[in-house]
């Protein structure tokens, strides 16, 4: 409940990098199994991260690509190593046709069974120009080199009837719950607002969306207009599901909670 900014761990690159204006990170190969030890894994003895970069200073200025970064000490304060280049972007030789403009937020897990045919799948968002962003999915053996997995997004949806401007399904965050993967997930202007939601899927290639209540939707002056992008866990009995909200009169984007109980200041 009560965090201390420690410092950064993904800075912008030099002025001639290909992340010189934006670097947004997430953790990599968190345990995926609900209610498990809610700890980060290691692979090739190091921890990792994957994380949206470009070199057009702006908010999400396009285009922007995947990174990443390790480290053999999550616990300190640090710089992470950065792989030198972006593992997958938007003009990429390979890149379907639904996401030639830019890729977002990614969420690398590990499948012991390789189902997809790799130990490590990514999900994450992307578009085309002036298109909706979907949830793709890539594979690989050693979280370095990227193989994008199927011609057509894992998850989307669709404006309604009438609509001219593209709807987003992103930031994937997936856990295990029993023999179901569970993929929490943001929507956006689909339906008023934006809001989190999640799909189910037995072998992570087709999934069900839940098309009841939304997990998390604006309800306070500071998550009003928008409440949405997901990281949730469960810990000692209790769900803390943690938000990106944006409200205010200046729209300010902070941190937001919601849990399971209530919970003492």
């Amino acid at each position: 409940l009560h965090w201390k900014p420690l410092g950064v761990v993904v800075p912008r690159g030099d002025a001639d990098a290909w992340d010189s204006a934006n670097a947004g990170g997430g953790v990599a190969l968190f345990d995926s199994m609900w209610n498990g030890s809610n700890q980060l894994q290691q692979f090739d003895g190091r921890y990792w991260l994957s994380y949206l970069g470009g070199n057009r200073f702006g908010y999400e200025q396009t285009p922007l690509s995947i990174g990443l970064a390790s480290t053999p000490d999550p616990s300190q304060p640090h710089t992470w190593d950065k792989n030198p280049r972006p593992v997958l972007k938007s003009n990429d030789a390979d890149a379907r046709e639904l996401e030639t403009e830019t890729l977002y937020k990614s969420y690398i897990f590990r499948d012991e069974s390789q189902s997809l045919g790799a130990p490590f799948v990514m999900f994450y968002n992307a578009k085309p120009a002036g298109g909706s962003e979907r949830i793709f999915a890539a594979v690989s053996h050693d979280l370095v080199d990227w193989q994008r997995y199927g011609a057509d997004p894992i998850v989307e949806n669709h404006p309604p009837k009438g609509q001219t401007h593209g709807v987003i399904s992103g930031d994937p965050q997936v856990v295990r719950m029993d023999d179901l993967w569970v993929m929490f997930y943001f929507g956006a202007f689909w339906k008023p607002g934006a809001f989190d939601t999640f799909a189910a899927s037995k072998d992570l290639v087709h999934w069900t969306k839940w098309e009841g209540d939304d997990l998390i939707a604006a309800s306070e002056p500071y998550d009003t207009p928008f409440a949405h992008k997901p990281w949730i866990i469960k810990h000692d009995g209790t769900v803390y599901h943690y938000y990106c909200a944006v409200g205010g009169k200046h729209h300010h984007r902070t941190i937001a909670l919601a849990t399971s109980r209530q919970m003492k200041e």
